[in-house]
């Protein structure tokens, strides 16, 4: 029986003299869904990176990895829709260690930090994401890189989002391009 029909025969009951005590009149009184209603989903975020050289411009890999919000990383939202004077993600770091979990506050081993070169907000129908771009130029961050996350300071700082995937040569010719999209909602 659906929510509707539940109210439905209560209210009968109620036309009909069904009441008898105060516990009758309790439990016509306590209509409520039997479901609880959910709220939009939470934080999710996407980690796209283009390896590739800057020279030739022939591509090594793109790949697409779901990233992990860390508990800081809620923190941080909560601060800054308070107002609380948090400092926002500025840089982006690669590492070659194995990528932490929610609870996370640094990469394993970090091998590079960019500053970002770029922050934005989603349009139209995207307008709950927030999207970092970065990239780490030829030279820079030279490694097996099976780790990433963006940070609030160009050392430290606060980690928010952490993503780990399988190892990514990146020789000194390589440049590697990164959009990092953190979803906050459902979109």
């Amino acid at each position: 029986m659906d929510f509707k029909e539940r109210i439905i025969k209560k209210l009968m009951r109620l036309l009909e003299g069904g009441l008898h005590d105060d516990a009758d009149l309790k439990d016509v009184m306590a209509i409520r869904p039997k479901k609880t209603i959910k709220d939009r989903q939470g934080l999710k975020g996407n980690f796209h990176f283009k390896l590739w050289n800057p020279e030739t411009g022939e591509i090594f890999k793109e790949l697409d990895v779901a990233n992990t919000v860390t508990e800081l990383g809620d923190a941080m939202v909560a601060d800054a829709m308070s107002d609380r004077g948090v400092t926002l993600p500025s840089h982006m770091a690669i590492g070659s260690g194995v990528a932490g979990g929610a609870s996370a506050t640094a990469l394993t081993t970090e091998e590079a930090r960019v500053a970002l070169t770029a922050t934005a907000q989603g349009t139209v129908g995207n307008d709950n994401d927030v999207i970092w771009t970065a990239t780490f130029p030829a030279g820079t961050g030279t490694a097996s890189i099976t780790e990433a996350g963006v940070f609030n300071a160009d050392t430290g700082g606060v980690m928010p989002v952490i993503a780990g995937f399988g190892v990514i040569t990146k020789d000194a010719l390589m440049q590697l391009d990164v959009v990092w999209t953190l979803t906050c909602g459902a979109s």
